[in-house]
Parts: structure tokens; sequence; C-alpha cells
């Protein structure tokens, strides 16, 4: 499921079923930026023939959670993950956030035991991290989440986009130290997804490096057997799949990258023997690794760069 704006296949979008939770009647303007991500991973041939997706079989449904003035509160937010939930969807792409982790309300529907929470009914949350880098600190919410996949954005020189938000996570500061994010970084500038009628446009920004992942995700889920996904496909089976199939680039710290860029490839090779066990993230800190494990390198003060 993709949180944007959607109308039909062939007018704005791609989307097999769409639901306005705006309460919001007037639409007069039409925004691109939901087509667009709705289309890299789920554009097919039917619908789109010059820019298809590369997971075109997955079935989307695009809820409109935002005005025509980009105006939300966080009960719409609610009321469509509740019906998520009720319909036993798969994977939720989020290529939205925002700075307030003290949103209780939403950030504890994530982690909410069952029936009510997303994770407790095995809903895959994949989550842009926002665009407000090259700041360290400035991760969106629910990215953010240790239980929430967030993905960070790249160029195809495997650059970390100028653009694409850093860790560490803020939420445990003063009073202890910020989580390693994002989780994985993908492609996330000139990305081509569908224009709002016909034809292709480029576009980028970690809302478009979001949906790249959500249809690996998407990828990755077809592989297990329907009657073997209850019991092995989670939130956490597919972020360790994630994390641990990523490969890790040269140059960018891990505050910068997480665990790397994602790789399909080398994630199907984990999941398809997935034994569950418990795992952390980063599994090493190593004190040599420069510059990937900076700050704590060299002398160990975030004010000094490798050497």
């Amino acid at each position: 499921m993709s949180f944007s704006e959607e109308k039909h296949c062939r007018d704005s979008g791609l989307s097999n079923s769409s639901i306005n939770w705006s309460r919001h009647l007037l639409m007069q303007v039409i925004f691109p930026k939901g087509s667009q991500v709705t289309s890299m991973f789920g554009a097919d041939a039917l619908c789109e023939k010059e820019c298809l997706g590369f997971a075109p079989d997955t079935e989307i449904y695009a809820f409109r959670v935002f005005t025509d003035a980009q105006v939300s509160y966080t009960s719409w937010f609610l009321d469509a993950f509740n019906y998520a939930i009720a319909t036993k969807m798969d994977v939720l792409n989020l290529s939205i956030g925002g700075p307030d982790y003290l949103d209780l309300p939403f950030v504890e529907k994530v982690p909410l035991p069952w029936p009510f929470g997303n994770n407790s009914n095995n809903i895959i949350m994949v989550s842009a991290i926002g665009n407000d880098g090259p700041l360290y600190g400035t991760l969106n919410n629910p990215a953010d989440q240790s239980d929430v996949i967030g993905v960070g954005g790249i160029d195809y020189s495997d650059h970390i986009a100028s653009f694409s938000s850093r860790g560490m996570s803020t939420w445990e500061i003063p009073h202890g130290y910020g989580r390693v994010k994002p989780d994985v970084v993908a492609y996330g500038r000139e990305i081509v997804g569908s224009k709002i009628s016909t034809g292709c446009k480029s576009l980028s920004g970690t809302s478009v490096a979001s949906p790249v992942v959500a249809g690996v995700v998407c990828l990755l889920a077809s592989i297990i057997p329907e009657n073997k996904r209850k019991e092995i496909l989670n939130p956490a089976s597919m972020k360790q799949a994630l994390v641990e199939g990523a490969t890790k680039l040269a140059g960018p710290n891990m505050y910068e990258q997480g665990a790397g860029r994602v790789d399909l490839l080398e994630s199907y090779d984990i999941l398809k023997s997935y034994q569950p066990r418990v795992s952390i993230f980063p599994s090493v800190l190593d004190y040599t690794d420069c510059p990937y494990s900076w700050p704590f390198v060299g002398n160990h003060s975030m004010l000094v760069p490798c050497l």
C-alpha cells in the first residue's frame, strides 16, 4: 500500500484501489508525486508500457491522507493503518514523514500488540528518512523507529545524495546514545516513474528511494510459499534480510548509509533459507574501520574526521 494521492490506472496512477481518508471532497489539484511513487514498484505493462515498475504484480491500494493544501491529522493516518490491518495488507510504503516522534498515537501504532499494531499484524513498514541532509540527526518519523525500515537515498554513482537525511536517531538524547539509521539506502536521484497522464518523468528524494525498497520487499515476500509466509515473513525477518544482504559502500559512514545499498539478490539468498534468529546492527563496532565507523574512530571525537 502506498500513502499518496492517486486516482485511476490511466488517469493519474496505477492503483488497484484508492481511498480518501482526508475527508476533503473538493480536490481541485491532483499531485503527481503519488503516481510516480506508486509506479516505481507497481507499474505493469497494461497500465504503463514506457516505464515499468519492477514489482508489477503487486496489488496496490493508494491512501490519500492529505488535503489539497497538504494538511493532515494523526486520526487520518490511524484510520488508514486500521484499514490496512483489517484488510490484511502485507507492505506499507510511506513516502512521507515528519520530525515529531512525540506524536504518541501515531508512533505507538506501529509496535502495539495484536490485534491493534501494524507490526503485530505482520505488516512490513517502509518509510523515507527525509530530505533534510546533509545535516546529522535529521531523520523523519516513522523512518527513525526501530521497527520501521528507514530508507536513505543515493545517486547512480553510489554517493549519498546531499538531500538524504542523516542519523543518528535523536529520541534517546540527552539520556542515551542515538541509534544507527537509515537501515539501508537505495537509488533516489533522477528515478524514472509514470507521469500523471502518459509517459515517464524523473523524480529525486528519499520519497522515491522508499518505494524502490518497498518493491524489493514485495519481490522478496513472493519467494516464500504462501503456506509458510505467516510462519517466516514478518517485519523483523524482512529487516534482517535487507540489512544483512546490503552492500556496504566505500566512503559514507554508518549514519549516512546504514547497512549499505539494498541488494535484492543477496537478500533473496538470505530469505529463501531463513531461520528465525536474534541479530543486532551493527554486529561489530570496528574502531579501525574508517570512515564507516565514524565518529567512533580516530580519537573518538565527533569533531575530528578520519585520518
